[in-house]
């Protein structure tokens, strides 16, 4: 074996000895360490992008644009969110905890009890904007409203596949604790905060119905039990050095494919890359601007 070939191994062993390292030094409680991991999170460049700043301030060449082009390939991550959601419960040996996410799985399939009804409401989230249909469907509602017409998977966008398969496999060939560390403080931590330069956007838009973009202030306004429910997880599994390791594995490989996605989506807007009707026809940015 040569040592070219050997090099990047020992980096790969030196890159895990650091985090185990880290991890076995942290001296705090399981959730405390939870807690230090989030505040990471969320001062982490994927939730606070410079696409995220130009979303919520309109520093587009088109607004409508770059949220008919975000519409047109966030779909193909999100839709699958189910799936991300049940090959982390199909890793999780407690059954408490499954018992926990499974109830989390309810809500993404648009069941809800009365009580987190209610507190919605108070929010201005009617109960039947949302009850009955899947998150899927609801981000649908948005795409079509914003004027982007209906795809399957196989029109996914390569940069969208990429990140979706890459993101399954941490699920799918990680520990229990990475696959948490990705779906828990890598990606349900940073929702609430990521999701609300959307809904400035919207705002600023002002085109759209509240109903028809009810998918994001679902997300920002009591999405935090998720969370919470989650992190009570991760804190179980931040009881070792080794779980506390693949938790913040987990956590910034997430982070990082967000990352990257992001900066293709901002390039994207400010090249005023042509979108699509919701007819499947191109539009010229142009065009768009007058809307």
């Amino acid at each position: 074996m040569t040592f070219v070939a050997v090099l990047p191994r020992r980096r790969i062993r030196l890159k895990e000895s650091r985090l185990n390292d880290e991890a076995g030094q942290d001296c705090g409680s399981p959730a405390q360490y939870v807690d230090d991991l989030a505040q990471k999170a969320l001062q982490h460049r994927a939730v606070n992008h410079p696409y995220l700043h130009a979303m919520a301030t309109g520093a587009f060449p088109s607004l409508h644009g770059a949220l008919a082009d975000f519409a047109q390939h966030y779909h193909g991550y999100s839709a699958h969110f189910p799936r991300y959601l049940t090959a982390l419960i199909s890793k999780l040996e407690n059954p408490d905890h499954r018992k926990a996410l499974l109830e989390n799985l309810m809500e993404e399939s648009g069941q809800y009890e009365e009580e987190e009804l209610l507190e919605l409401k108070e929010c201005g989230v009617q109960p039947e904007w949302i009850t009955g249909f899947a998150h899927p469907e609801l981000f649908k509602r948005f795409r079509n409203a914003i004027g982007v017409g209906d795809s399957t998977a196989d029109h996914d966008h390569i940069e969208v596949v990429c990140w979706r398969e890459q993101f399954l496999a941490i699920l799918n060939t990680g520990s229990a604790a990475e696959a948490l560390g990705a779906l828990g403080l890598g990606t349900e931590t940073i929702v609430q905060t990521i999701y609300q330069p959307f809904v400035a956007a919207i705002n600023q838009l002002g085109s759209l119905k509240p109903e028809d973009a009810v998918f994001f202030p679902l997300h920002t306004a009591v999405d935090d039990h998720h969370q919470a429910t989650l992190k009570a997880i991760a804190s179980d599994f931040a009881a070792t050095a080794a779980g506390r390791a693949d938790l913040t594995k987990g956590m910034r490989k997430a982070l990082a494919l967000r990352d990257s996605f992001w900066s293709w989506l901002h390039e994207r807007a400010m090249a005023g890359h042509v979108i699509h009707d919701s007819n499947g026809s191109p539009q010229d940015p142009a065009d768009v601007r007058t809307h």
